[in-house]
């Protein structure tokens, strides 16, 4: 047995001496002051660390290093392992933070030196020193209890707030003053007590960092200056916040913080006096001004947000939650906004004025699991017509009033509406419109109710009668826009496709005479025609083509002069074939026209209809059984002037005449002529007359 306690006895004093050797002799301190260079030095091919003297005994330290030739590290005094006290001088200046980063495993840039004193022992020491972080006037006081924080003074004036975020190893977002006193009498949580006052002046973004780190777009200079002032207590701390700002201010009048279980509860204010200056940050230029104030709470990774705002001279209350910082729920209300405040503040045309009410309970605010309901009310609302015609090149006359309800159901990734527009001009509903907001696709159907075509007279530049109902979908996916309808109109169907700009219409077994009616044309034919239009809406061309079956012409001005030249009832002739085909160049028609019946056939080449102007311009090249004449039709549209060429038809009356009254024509002329009846002096006179007129 007593072998093996002198065995223990000895393994002790050999480890103890080991231990002492490796750390309290020359020998050891020079393994020890080995180890630390090859660490700091290891994979950092511009950093070199010397340590010119690491001296550690039982009573006295001293570590005396070099980095680079330019930064040094002096720690020195005395040190009682056995006591546990400490009487240490130090002196450190880091030219480069990021040197010791294998050492400190700290992401530190930049300079950094201070020096000071570290005197006490186990029960109560004291770290006192002064620094000059980040350009500073530093001063801090520590006393220790258990080598523990028990009490902290630090006073810091004008450190750079742009050499602090170097320090950090962060972009410089700014550059100004930081000025901060700490005063805490007592750092134990539970016995908490003391303020720390924290000011920022003479700041200003850098507008470059900030829209490369966060993609924005700030040309404007920014300039703020902070106040916060924070007193503490045990378990908890109380905070006031000001940040004034050249965009906006912040006012957060007390912020309380539980140390124990992090929960939080703060009220808040926010003023933009001008935001315009916002432009930046939301890529658009608004207008106005805004505020908000309201409350919040924070506990775990939930945090909530309730506040009210005067945005559009509304009522505004929402009550939202966060979870892992992103949206969780939302529920809002905004009474009583005005149209035109909108508009306004989008920095929009003010070419609408109303109220404005939108309800929004958003169950689940998460996409994948989206759950809620948003309804959207415009009442008493109008057009400001002079400047939707300035803006949009219309030419209203009448004024537009308006209201819109829109009922939203929000259910995973996709946003599902019912909608009403009520106007003056018409109606538009629609059942189902989905908007997508996985690909930002909407997908929707329509009727469009239109009671009186004649107030539509502004917006499509024709003079129309009658009604409409059109109903159809329209969608929008991938950058494709497609809008199609169907309507049962003119005594016949009308469906048109349109994508994107490229529109197909056609008109199936209308009735002309109510397509003339619509269009406030004469009433001229009567038949069942079918029509196709095809038509770029971006270069304004297109192509109009069109089939009449088994028409005829009703009694007009054009009909009732033929017949008294011609001995001829045009309207009792039926045309079996009557084909158009039209150029379109915006409002103008350049039109062909062919129309056969058994007795006649109408030709028109190059005929000119302008629908804006209500012009005409045309060549009628008609045939009545053997005879030829030309029509001309020009003027407006609904009292056109028409000319006739008829020298075929008035030569034929003629010759009918002179034969029909040849022999009275014959005496007469014998008389004057002083001749006989057998003389043919008379008759040649005839047959020259005949002659002149051919």
């Amino acid at each position: 047995m007593k072998k093996i306690f002198l065995l223990l006895t000895l393994i002790i004093i050999l480890i103890l001496g080991s231990i002492y050797g490796l750390l309290f002799t020359k020998f050891g301190n020079n393994i020890v002051s080995s180890y630390i260079e090859r660490k700091v030095n290891l994979d950092q091919k511009d950093v070199k660390l010397k340590v010119n003297d690491f001296t550690l005994t039982l009573n006295y330290l001293n570590f005396d290093a070099w980095i680079n030739d330019n930064s040094k590290i002096n720690i020195s005094g005395d040190l009682s392992i056995l006591k546990k006290s400490v009487d240490l001088k130090y002196d450190i200046k880091i030219n480069e933070l990021s040197t010791l980063k294998n050492l400190t495993k700290l992401e530190f840039k930049g300079p950094f030196s201070t020096n000071g004193i570290f005197i006490g022992n186990e029960k109560e020491a004291i770290i006192q020193g002064i620094s000059d972080i980040a350009q500073s006037q530093t001063k801090y006081y520590f006393n220790l209890e258990q080598f523990e924080a028990r009490n902290i003074n630090v006073q810091i004036k004008n450190a750079k707030i742009e050499d602090l975020l170097v320090l950090l190893n962060k972009p410089k977002y700014a550059k100004g003053d930081l000025n901060i006193l700490a005063d805490i009498k007592d750092a134990n949580i539970s016995n908490l007590d003391g303020m720390i006052v924290l000011k920022i002046i003479n700041a200003k973004i850098n507008n470059e960092v900030i829209n490369k780190e966060f993609n924005q777009t700030f040309t404007s200079p920014i300039s703020f200056h902070s106040d916060i002032n924070a007193l503490l207590y045990p378990n908890k701390a109380e905070i006031k916040t000001d940040l004034i700002s050249s965009i906006a201010d912040i006012f957060v009048n007390k912020t309380s913080i539980d140390l124990l279980s992090n929960k939080i509860e703060s009220d808040y204010k926010i003023d933009v006096k001008n935001l315009s200056k916002l432009e930046g940050l939301f890529s658009k230029k608004l207008n106005g001004e805004f505020s908000t104030n309201g409350n919040i709470k924070s506990a775990d990774d939930i945090v909530e947000i309730d506040g009210t705002s005067n945005i559009f001279e509304s009522t505004t209350k929402f009550d939202t939650k966060l979870k892992d910082f992103k949206p969780s729920s939302f529920e809002f209300s905004i009474e009583n906004a005005k149209l035109e405040k909108l508009l306004q503040m989008l920095n929009e045309p003010i070419y609408a004025l109303g109220d404005l009410n939108i309800q929004g309970d958003i169950k689940n605010a998460n996409l994948d699991k989206l759950d809620g309901t948003i309804s959207s009310k415009i009442t008493n609302a109008s057009i400001v017509n002079e400047v939707a015609n300035t803006v949009f090149k219309e030419n209203l006359q009448e004024k537009v009033n308006f209201d819109l309800n829109v009922n939203t159901n929000l259910v995973p990734n996709q946003a599902v509406s019912k909608a009403t527009l009520q106007t003056t001009l018409g109606n538009l509903t629609t059942q189902k419109s989905v908007y997508d907001f996985g690909d930002k696709s909407f997908d929707s159907d329509y009727l469009l109710n239109l009671p009186s075509l004649e107030k539509m007279k502004n917006f499509l530049k024709i003079n129309l009668r009658g009604k409409m109902d059109i109903n159809g979908n329209i969608s929008n996916k991938n950058d494709i826009f497609l809008l199609n309808g169907k309507s049962n109109t003119l005594g016949g169907n009308l469906d048109f496709n349109l994508n994107n700009n490229k529109l197909n219409a056609n008109l199936k077994n209308v009735d002309i005479q109510e397509l003339l009616n619509m269009l406030a044309y004469p009433k001229i034919f009567d038949s069942k025609g079918t029509f196709v239009l095809d038509y770029d809406l971006l270069v304004k061309k297109g192509e109009l083509k069109g089939n009449l079956l088994n028409g005829h012409f009703l009694p007009n001005d054009f009909s009732m002069i033929l017949d008294k030249l011609a001995k001829f009832d045009l309207t009792k002739e039926v045309y079996e074939t009557f084909d158009i085909n039209s150029q379109i160049n915006d409002k103008v028609l350049t039109s062909d026209l062919l129309m056969k019946s058994v007795n006649t056939q109408i030709d028109i080449k190059d005929s000119i209809l302008d629908l804006e102007q209500k012009q005409i311009d045309a060549k009628i090249n008609a045939t009545i059984k053997d005879k030829t004449f030309v029509v001309g039709v020009n003027g407006e549209t609904s009292h056109p002037k028409i000319s006739f060429n008829t020298k075929d038809l008035i030569k034929e009356e003629i010759n009918k005449q002179l034969e029909k009254k040849k022999d009275k024509i014959e005496e007469k002329l014998n008389k004057v002529l002083g001749g006989n009846s057998e003389d043919d002096k008379a008759k040649k006179l005839i047959e020259n007359l005949k002659f002149l007129i051919k």
